[in-house]
Formats: structure tokens, C-alpha cells, sequence
């Protein structure tokens, strides 16, 4: 059914018109949770290594391999993301490139006889011939045919609560088609000398591709702003003028609905840095310190410390043949060990 593309009176300003958009949304939860732990102290299932920092040995008890990268946070973001991120990722998207209008012109009139309908029933027009240039300038663009029609004021206020209803009845009327985009323009001089006007757009579903939103509320706002300058333009100039200023704009990409692209753009990229964060934040996980690079399981039951007579550094005694901070040669120690090889007495 036809609907407003917006309006605008001499007392009122300007209205534009409405529309409204949905969107759904997916959800999902996360997952993954890991069990590895560490710790200064033994623990349950841990396992010690040993490994050296400013020349001095520590231990550090895990249940897991701390030589090797935790690609268990991998698998966490992956399944994070896949789960969480990706679906509303995906519908932010899908919103956001809705919200983009890619028109084609309409092919409705293409086979048929196109008639353009100027009604000047209040006798006001000046120029008709260029008015009817500007309409078929924009068909010829759009393929969407414009109307114009001029009324007085009494001949819909006693009838219709305003002109936006009286241009509805007209057009499902007289334009059952969809494909027409009617503009009536209303007056009447008050007793005063007020000029008090208005003006409606009136357009047909099959233009909405085509006439969305932004484009109808730019042509009622240059509409309007040209009405009020009645000592530089006649009505039907202003009308004239507002098509070829539109005109050449109309088959562009434009936005359908402005707050909705830029709402869901501005999620779709908090969502894409969310996204990053957690991924960097996963890698910087898995990487291992480097101090535990090259970390050694020791199991020894006694641990015993010694400093090298090189360098002064300190090591744990049957763990090394060699220094691990200067690599100098360990001398030999007497010491017993246990029935598993492990270090329990020096002698």
C-alpha cells in the first residue's frame, strides 16, 4: 500500500517519513575451560621442573608440559568464537549491509504508456512545460513516475484529519499501480494574508527500492526549503528544482535506513575487536616464558645446591655434567642414590 515519503506545511516545518527495521539475533554460549594449573608448591598430580634465573635455581610444580605452548587456549578461542562471537558477528553484518540500498531502476511502466499527471487545480503553476521535463527526467532515471497535484485546504480538511490521509485515498485511487510517486501541494490565504500551505509525497511500494528513507527525507527537506523562498521560486519551480536537484542522486548506493546501518556497524566492529582482543589474547597464552623454554623435569627425591667454581652461579647437583649458566665443566661428586638413580645423600 502507499505510504508517506514525508511533508511539510509553512507553519509546521517539515515531517519525514517513517519507517521501521528488525533485526534477529543469534546466541550461543562459550566453552572450554582448561585444567592446567602451576604452582610454586606441590600439589596433587603435579610433576616438578627445575629451571635457573639470575644464576639461581627454581622450581616450579605443573600438571602439564611447561615447555610446550597451551594449545588448549586456541581451542578455547576457536570454540569461544564459533560459539559466541561468529553468530552475532554474522547477524551484525547481515544488518549492517541491509541497511544498504543498491537501487535498480523499476520496470514497471517499461512496456507500457507512461502518463504524467500535472493538476493544477488551484491555478498556480507558472511553468508547466519545465515541470514535466524535471518528472520525465526522473522517470527516465528511476522508472518511477511522478505525479504532481495541487488542491486548497478545504478540499481535504473536512473530510481528513490531514493532508497525509487525503494524499493516501488519492493515490490508492488513482494510482492503484504502486509504482507512481505522488506530490500534492495544498493552500489557502487566511484572512490575514498567511499563505498557509502544505505538502505531501506520496509513493507506491514498488518505488521503496528506489525511493528509501534518506533519499524521500532530502527531497521533503529541499522541497520545504524552497517553498518558503516564494519571492525566488513559483511552486512548480521548487517542485522542478527539488527533482533535478534529486534526480541524478537516485540510482546511487545510499542507505535505506541510516541509524540502522550506522548502529550495527559500530557492533559489527566493537564485535570484530572483540574478536581480536580475545584471539591475541589466547596467543599471548600459548606462548611459553622464557625462562621456562628450557626447563627440566627433575624428580630427584634430595635436592642438593652447589655454586660453580667458575662463575659463581648455582645449580642442583646430579641434574647437570655442565655449569647451565657458564657451561664450565661440573666436577665429580661422591653421592648415593636410591634404588630409582635419584640423588639422596652427598657424600
Amino acid at each position: 500500500m502507499p505510504h508517506s515519503s514525508g511533508g511539510s506545511s509553512h507553519s509546521g516545518g517539515s515531517h519525514h517519513s517513517s519507517s521501521s527495521s528488525s533485526s534477529s539475533r543469534s546466541s550461543g554460549g562459550s566453552g572450554g575451560g582448561s585444567s592446567r594449573r602451576s604452582s610454586s608448591q606441590p600439589f596433587a598430580g603435579s610433576k616438578r621442573y627445575l629451571y635457573y634465573k639470575d644464576s639461581k635455581p627454581y622450581f616450579v610444580y605443573s600438571n602439564y608440559d611447561i615447555r610446550k605452548k597451551n594449545l588448549s587456549m586456541i581451542a578455547s578461542w576457536i570454540i569461544t568464537f564459533v560459539m559466541f562471537f561468529l553468530p552475532f558477528l554474522a547477524g551484525t553484518a547481515y544488518c549492517t549491509f541491509d541497511a544498504i540500498n543498491f537501487p535498480e531502476k523499476i520496470q514497471y511502466f517499461k512496456n507500457k504508456k507512461v502518463e504524467y499527471v500535472i493538476e493544477d487545480n488551484l491555478g498556480i503553476f507558472e511553468n508547466e512545460k519545465n515541470l514535466k521535463r524535471s518528472m520525465k527526467d526522473f522517470y527516465k532515471e528511476t522508472g518511477i513516475v511522478p505525479a504532481v497535484i495541487t488542491v486548497s485546504n478545504e478540499t481535504w480538511n473536512n473530510d481528513y484529519s490531514n493532508l497525509e490521509a487525503y494524499a493516501y485515498d488519492v493515490s490508492v485511487n488513482r494510482f492503484p499501480d504502486e509504482a507512481h510517486w505522488l506530490i500534492i501541494y495544498s493552500e489557502s490565504i487566511k484572512d490575514n494574508g498567511f499563505n498557509d500551505w502544505y505538502c505531501e509525497g506520496m509513493q507506491g511500494d514498488r518505488t521503496d527500492p528506489v525511493i528509501t528513507g534518506p533519499r524521500g527525507d532530502e527531497f521533503t527537506d529541499s522541497l520545504y526549503k524552497r517553498l518558503l523562498q516564494r519571492d525566488k521560486y513559483s511552486v512548480d519551480e521548487a517542485i522542478a528544482e527539488t527533482f533535478d536537484q534529486l534526480t541524478p542522486k537516485m540510482m546511487k548506493v545510499g542507505l535505506k535506513n541510516t541509524a540502522q546501518f550506522y548502529v550495527f556497524l559500530f557492533m559489527t566492529v566493537l564485535l570484530l575487536a572483540g574478536s581480536a582482543l580475545t584471539l591475541g589474547w589466547s596467543i599471548h597464552k600459548t606462548k611459553v616464558p622464557e625462562i621456562y623454554k628450557n626447563a627440566q623435569p627433575c624428580d630427584l627425591t634430595a635436592v642438593y645446591q652447589e655454586p660453580c667454581n667458575y662463575c659463581g652461579g648455582v645449580f642442583i647437583i646430579g641434574m647437570h655434567t655442565e655449569c647451565p649458566h657458564c657451561g664450565a665443566a661440573i666436577p665429580a661428586h661422591h653421592y648415593m642414590k636410591d634404588a630409582n638413580g635419584n640423588v639422596v645423600q652427598i657424600m
